[in-house]
C-alpha cells in the first residue's frame, strides 16, 4: 500500500479539501482532468501545496494519473464498480441513518428538513449542479446527526468516488423531483425516531438513484474528458 503524503500547512490543506469537496459535491465530472497549473491558480496558492493536495488524493485512489502523461483525471467507474460501491454505501450509510434517528436533535431534524426544502427547489428548476450540491450537504446533515465521526470519516472516501456520478444520475427535472419523496421520509423518520425506516429510505434513495446510471454503465463507461484547469 502506498503511504499518503503528509499535508505540512494550511494551505495543503486548502487545496485537498477543496478538491475533495469538488468531487463528492459533483463540480468534478468522471473523467476529468485536473492540472497542477490550474488548481492552483483556481485557489491562488502556489504550485508546491497543489501539488501535495493532488499526489494525496491520489494516494486515496480518488484521482488516478494517466499512464502517458501523468495528468489526474477523475476515476471513470464501470458497472461493475459502482455495484460495489452501491452495496457498500447501502451497508454504511443506512448505519448511518438508522444512528442519526436514534440521536438526532429537534435542531438537527430542522437543519435537515430546512436542507430538504433546498432540494426541492432545486430540483424543480430542474438544476442538476444545483441539485447535486444539495444532495451533499442533505445527506452529510443526516450522517453529522448520527454522531458517530468515525462512521462519518468512512463514508466520506466513497462520496469521492460517488459524487463526480451525481449529476449522471440525475440528469433532468423529472427525475430530480422523484427523488424528493424518499428525501421527504428520510426526516419523518428522523422525527419520530424510527431507525429502520430512516435506514431504509436511505438505501432506498441510494438504490433508485444508481439504477439509471447502472443501465447506462452497462452500455459502456462515460468517454473521458479532455484535462481542464482548476476545478472544472
Amino acid at each position: 500500500m502506498n503511504a499518503e503524503p503528509p499535508l505540512r500547512d494550511t494551505l495543503d490543506r486548502q487545496a485537498y479539501r477543496a478538491v475533495r469537496e469538488a468531487l463528492m459535491s459533483g463540480a468534478l465530472r468522471p473523467g476529468q482532468g485536473i492540472t497542477l497549473r490550474g488548481l492552483a491558480e483556481t485557489l491562488g496558492i502556489s504550485r508546491q501545496p497543489a501539488h501535495a493536495a493532488l499526489r494525496r488524493l491520489e494516494a486515496e485512489g480518488a484521482l488516478v494519473a494517466s499512464p502517458s502523461s501523468g495528468t489526474l483525471f477523475v476515476p471513470v467507474l464501470g458497472a461493475a464498480d459502482l455495484e460495489e460501491l452501491l452495496d457498500i454505501r447501502i451497508h454504511l450509510e443506512g448505519l448511518a441513518a438508522r444512528k442519526a434517528a436514534m440521536r438526532a436533535e429537534p435542531g438537527d431534524v430542522e437543519r435537515i428538513s430546512a436542507l430538504c426544502d433546498v432540494l426541492e427547489a432545486e430540483a424543480d428548476k430542474g438544476d442538476s449542479r444545483g441539485y447535486a450540491l444539495a444532495n451533499r450537504a442533505f445527506h452529510a446533515a443526516v450522517y453529522a446527526a448520527s454522531q458517530s465521526p468515525m462512521l462519518c470519516a468512512a463514508i466520506e472516501p466513497f462520496w469521492l468516488r460517488i459524487g463526480p456520478y451525481v449529476e449522471l444520475m440525475m440528469p433532468h427535472r423529472e427525475v430530480l423531483l422523484a427523488s424528493i419523496p424518499r428525501h421527504r421520509e428520510i426526516v419523518a423518520a428522523l422525527a419520530r425516531h424510527d431507525a429502520e425506516a430512516a435506514a431504509l429510505a436511505i438505501q432506498q434513495d441510494l438504490r433508485e438513484s444508481a439504477e439509471g446510471l447502472l443501465r447506462r454503465l452497462r452500455q459502456g463507461p462515460p468517454a473521458r474528458a479532455r484535462a481542464v484547469p482548476g476545478l472544472g
